[in-house]
């Protein structure tokens, strides 16, 4: 039961509307004109979104203030939300309230973490991801808050309109992280009971297997309760339905084929929010994140055209942390001259860093707004304290970003989706890291050559601020006294031979972190270590153009008897601006 009274369940043999959610879906289509539809028309692009995940309530809330014994404070929480981003340049925050399965608020429609055990949790310190935190600390932190009269949903609209930002809920569609232990493991704090009591409501045949099939109708309906609840119990502004977490809705291989359940159910979201709109006098927005190519939305089942043809979005969140956004002209032609708002998504670590410096998120910034952006959207950024705030500003404003310095890292392939069904290859398979990754590759023998593209955004031909200085970084594994030429847009650079031996070099990388601030989830520490080993190489900034470059990697000699092949797993560019 939750804190109401109300059962958190759909009953399991209660007659579902499917005439109601199709009468919801007809009804979508007639109001295209509404004005509190906003259909993007309502819309003006933001600079930066900042999706703040719920784990800011649970174990992260104690990992960052280990010195607290009790439950979490509303000040406390209110400091590790907005604290980071106070001042920097964002303009909506997207909250996310827990797995969309379990509620990190006092709900009528879910249940607590950890209610269906009774409150009873794992002995494992490292139950959650690996984190060192106490599982009861971690998962009662939002109870306490709500208990103690600051439910969170309240909290968030609250303090986004004391800073004028929008409030956003980001409501993870089907969160499987309840399912990363073998089922029938107990307790489990997030699987619901729900799910407990339906497994035929579940995709079969997944390795993470607790995934919501949503061909079935109590599904479908459970969810857009869960939804409506938001908007009728707190003043948000709108909603990110967030399809990527995670990626199976329906049985493997009859996504396309299902997608149309999943159209009818942003009918129905579109039409409830549109009434419950008419009733507050202003729009609610429907932001949806989705793949970051409009066939990899198909393939997933996401049938975005439809979803924009129909006016059922008002933007589109794109991808899991890009570095550039090759698709969003593929977007932008189906919107025809409604010119939704587009908002590709900015991730702090990956590419061989555990977190990104500066640099390297300037540079995909840089990229990002090169692509066409209307602004960025940022995920993942589990940070606490003010020492990110200024970069947050540099990132949300292209002109900022114009003269700093910057480093381009070509996407690396994510290996393990390749060695089979693995877990966390269910959560990312509409992904660049996926489908479209420019390393590793390999060079076996002699002469064989790579050509690949590295896209950089600065303006090397300014007469105002050109950069000063660029530098090539190439991460290489396996080599044996091997000889490599290596090429930019045609030209060899210096020294025209690379040798495996004499020329490898340590690529330094560090993160200095302040006194008292830090990444949550990483243990208190003022500097991160990310060196590598590889070849660097000067390059002359006349030879850099903005936009595409090539980069040809050529294996020129072998000695004798090598029988491991080179593996390029790293490509970065490095441009300076200061002295």
């Amino acid at each position: 039961m939750t804190g109401s009274g109300k059962s958190p369940l759909v009953p399991q043999n209660a007659p579902i509307s499917r005439r109601r959610l199709l009468q919801l879906g007809a009804g979508g289509l007639a109001c295209l004109a509404d004005p509190l539809r906003s259909d993007g028309r309502n819309s003006s692009p933001r600079r930066l979104l900042f999706n703040c995940d719920g784990s800011m309530i649970h174990c992260w809330g104690r990992a960052a203030l280990p010195q607290n014994s009790g439950p979490l404070s509303r000040q406390e929480f209110t400091d590790l939300v907005f604290t980071p981003i106070e001042n920097g340049g964002v303009d909506t925050l997207l909250f996310s309230f827990g797995s969309g399965n379990v509620a990190e608020y006092q709900s009528n429609v879910l249940e607590w973490p950890g209610e269906a055990d009774r409150f009873r949790f794992p002995e494992s310190r490292t139950w959650h991801g690996g984190i060192e935190v106490d599982p009861k600390h971690q998962y009662l932190n939002p109870k306490s808050l709500a208990d103690s009269g600051h439910n969170p949903p309240q909290v968030i609209v609250d303090e986004c309109r004391r800073r004028g930002m929008k409030a956003f809920v980001s409501l993870r569609m089907n969160d499987i992280h309840d399912g990363q232990h073998p089922r029938g493991t107990l307790p489990n704090p997030e699987l619901a009971t729900f799910k407990r009591l339906n497994p035929d409501w579940l995709v079969p045949d997944l390795d993470w297997w607790s995934a919501l099939n949503f061909e079935v109708a109590p599904v479908r309906e459970l969810k857009l309760r869960v939804i409506e609840e938001f908007f009728d119990r707190w003043d948000f502004d709108g909603i990110e339905l967030d399809w990527l977490r995670h990626t199976f809705y329906f049985p493997r291989g009859l996504e396309r084929e299902k997608g149309k359940y999943l159209t009818e159910f942003m009918r129905a979201v579109r039409e409830s929010l549109r009434r419950k709109a008419a009733g507050r006098g202003r729009p609610i927005e429907i932001a949806v994140r989705v793949p970051e190519r409009v066939e990899w939305c198909l393939e997933g089942g996401f049938e975005v055209p439809n979803w924009i043809r129909e006016g059922l979005v008002d933007f589109l969140i794109l991808g899991q942390g890009l570095t550039e956004c090759r698709g969003l002209s593929g977007f932008r032609e189906l919107m025809g001259d409604r010119r939704l708002p587009i908002y590709p998504s900015l991730y702090p670590f990956g590419n061989g860093y555990p977190i990104y410096p500066d640099e390297v998120i300037r540079g995909s910034a840089a990229n990002l707004w090169r692509d066409g952006a209307d602004g960025l959207y940022t995920f993942n950024w589990f940070f606490y304290g003010r020492w990110r705030n200024r970069l947050l500003r540099e990132i949300a404003n292209p002109a900022r970003l114009r003269d700093k310095d910057k480093r381009y890292t070509l996407v690396q392939r994510f290996e393990a989706h390749r060695t089979g069904r693995s877990p966390r290859s269910d959560s990312v398979r509409f992904n660049s890291m996926i489908k479209a990754a420019s390393l590793p590759f390999t060079l076996e023998s002699a002469g064989a050559g790579q050509n690949v593209t590295l896209p950089i955004a600065d303006d090397v031909s300014s007469t105002s601020s050109p950069p000063r200085r660029a530098e090539l970084m190439v991460g290489l594994d396996g080599l044996s006294g091997d000889v490599l030429e290596i090429s930019l847009n045609g030209q060899v650079l210096e020294p025209g031979e690379m040798d495996a031996v004499k020329d490898l070099a340590t690529v330094a990388c560090h993160l200095d972190i302040p006194p008292g601030e830090g990444i949550l989830g990483f243990p208190p520490r003022r500097r991160l270590d990310m060196d590598f080993n590889g070849f660097r190489l000067p390059v002359p900034v006349a030879r850099l153009t903005r936009g595409d470059n090539q980069l040809q990697l050529r294996l020129k000699r072998r000695p004798p008897g090598a029988d491991r092949p080179v593996r390029v797993r790293r490509i970065e560019l490095s441009v300076g601006y200061g002295g």
